[in-house]
C-alpha cells in the first residue's frame, strides 16, 4: 500500500470512528487498525509490537501524524484529555478513494460500533493486548490471563476475564456474515 492509499484508509478509518461516537485519538486509530488487520484481515500491512500502551506501530503511527499534514485531518484539543482527529473537506473527498469495498466498509463500521463500548484508551489497551497475546498461541483463558497480567500488572484478572471474553464475542460478532 502506498503513502496515498495509506492516507485514505486512515481517512476511512478516522470517518468510520467518528460516526461510531469513538473518542478518535491516536490510541483509538492505532487499536482500530490493530483489530481491523487481526480479525478482519484488512490489507493495511503495518507491523505492530506489543509497546507501552498494547499493540503499536511505528509506521502507522508516523501515517497518522501524516493525516494532519495532508490536510485530511484537524486535530482538535479536547482537555483533560488527547486530542481528537476529525476529517477535514479534503480528507471526506479521501473517502471515496479509499481501498475498502462495501462488504469490509461494512465490517469495519460494525468494528467501530463495538470499540465504541470502550471508551478509554486504558480499555484498548487491554483488549488490545489480550487479543495480541491470543495471538502468540495462547489458547486458554488461563493461559492467556497469566502471560497478560506479567506483561500489564496494573490489571486485575478479573478486568483480563472480561477481556478475554470481550474478544472472543467480537470474534464471533465479526465472523458473521453481513
Amino acid at each position: 500500500m502506498n503513502e496515498v492509499e495509506r492516507i485514505e484508509l486512515l481517512s476511512f478509518v478516522v470517518e468510520s470512528l467518528n460516526n461510531a461516537g469513538n473518542w478518535t485519538g491516536r490510541t483509538h486509530i492505532q487499536k482500530f487498525v490493530y483489530f481491523a488487520q487481526e480479525m478482519l484481515a484488512l490489507q493495511s500491512n503495518y507491523e505492530f509490537i506489543l509497546y507501552q500502551r498494547g499493540p503499536f506501530s511505528f509506521e502507522l503511527d508516523d501515517d497518522i501524524r501524516s493525516l494532519r499534514s495532508a490536510g485530511a485531518v484537524d486535530i482538535v484539543p479536547a482537555p483533560p484529555y488527547g486530542p481528537r482527529y476529525h476529517l477535514t473537506p479534503f480528507g471526506k473527498s479521501q473517502l471515496e478513494k479509499a481501498p475498502i469495498d462495501g462488504r469490509t466498509a461494512t465490517r469495519l463500521a460494525t468494528l467501530a460500533y463495538i470499540l465504541s463500548s470502550q471508551k478509554t484508551a486504558r480499555d484498548l489497551e487491554l483488549l488490545a493486548t489480550t487479543l495480541y497475546v491470543m495471538r502468540q498461541g495462547y489458547e486458554s483463558q488461563e493461559d492467556v490471563a497469566f502471560r497478560v497480567l506479567n506483561l500489564k500488572p496494573h490489571f486485575t484478572r478479573h478486568q483480563v476475564d472480561q477481556a478475554f471474553a470481550s474478544v472472543l464475542q467480537m470474534q464471533e460478532r465479526l465472523a458473521k456474515p453481513t
